[in-house]
């Protein structure tokens, strides 16, 4: 595996790519026109905890100009844009192209299983707190950036290997998840309960925590969340839980879910990929989550 494929080029997207060219890996970027542009004028910078990065060079095309000689496909826009996506990123799908997507939730599995067959979709985890500024360069907020990635059959296993291989020399950590559905799930509840306490209360974690119900509604809409996967058959070890909620009601924190400052910022936000389709699950599988509940239907009227 050499030749990659980020479609998207924002805060995960972005991130994670200017690390991989950093490392002297093959990357391209798949970009809207004006976002090409913007890059071919000023090039990639990155402001991170883990050391300032500015690429003055970076490769891209649009959907006009993109050919089918790449290794792997990173998706990685925002869930609402996948149909988008998809249509711009199938013709650098080839033969032997693998395809993982960094997106949210589970939904988007099925729907590129239909597209391009499960034997070519591995499965990815972006673990960062980033954002593209208004001058189009990336802030990294937290100091946690995790890739993982894995396969759900014995050829994208192979290929979740290879990526992860060819990741190692990048600065930030790597992970090859030998389940990586239930990887999915946790970082889905985890974020669940980050976007939605942040946004139903407008404030970061710490804030909430400072309040006297703060850390007992937090742990309360995690226990939801966490209630939903195990009924879909990915229950959570008491250590992972207890990893999640250090982050989750850690006082002082600043951490905010990028759905919060989506909704401050007027823009769409992922509540329906994130929030919604965990709540149906939850009435699918006749689990009582008010609290999931509260923070759908609050971004459902405050929302885009």
């Amino acid at each position: 595996m050499k030749k990659l494929l980020f479609v998207g080029a924002g805060g995960v997207g972005g991130y994670f790519g200017a690390r991989l060219i950093e490392a002297g890996v093959d990357v391209t970027f798949l970009v809207r026109p004006a976002r090409a542009a913007a890059l071919a004028a000023h090039g990639l910078s990155v402001s991170s905890p883990h050391g300032d990065l500015h690429l003055p060079t970076v490769r891209c095309v649009t959907r006009d100009t993109v050919g089918a000689d790449y290794d792997l496909v990173l998706l990685s826009p925002k869930a609402y844009d996948l149909d988008e996506a998809l249509e711009a990123v199938a013709p650098a799908v080839g033969p032997s192209t693998f395809v993982m997507p960094l997106l949210n939730g589970l939904a988007h599995l099925d729907i590129l299983d239909a597209r391009f067959g499960a034997h070519r979709v591995l499965g990815g985890v972006a673990q960062v707190v980033a954002t593209m500024d208004a001058d189009g360069s990336i802030r990294q907020m937290e100091p946690i950036h995790i890739l993982t990635a894995g396969g759900r059959d014995e050829a994208t296993r192979q290929a979740a290997a290879a990526f992860i291989a060819l990741c190692e020399p990048a600065r930030f950590n790597k992970l090859l998840a030998p389940d990586i559905v239930a990887a999915l799930w946790s970082k889905w509840t985890f974020l669940a309960t980050l976007a939605g306490i942040t946004t139903l209360m407008h404030g970061s974690v710490g804030q909430v925590v400072n309040t006297a119900s703060g850390d007992s509604l937090i742990r309360r809409l995690y226990a939801e969340c966490v209630a939903v996967a195990e009924r879909c058959g990915f229950a959570a070890s008491e250590a992972a839980q207890a990893v999640a909620l250090k982050r989750l009601t850690e006082p002082g924190s600043k951490l905010t879910a990028s759905m919060l400052r989506d909704l401050q910022g007027g823009l769409r936000t992922e509540h329906e990929h994130v929030l919604g389709e965990l709540l149906r699950r939850a009435q699918q599988h006749g689990v009582d989550a008010p609290m999931l509940a509260a923070a759908h239907c609050h971004l459902q009227v405050a929302g885009r």
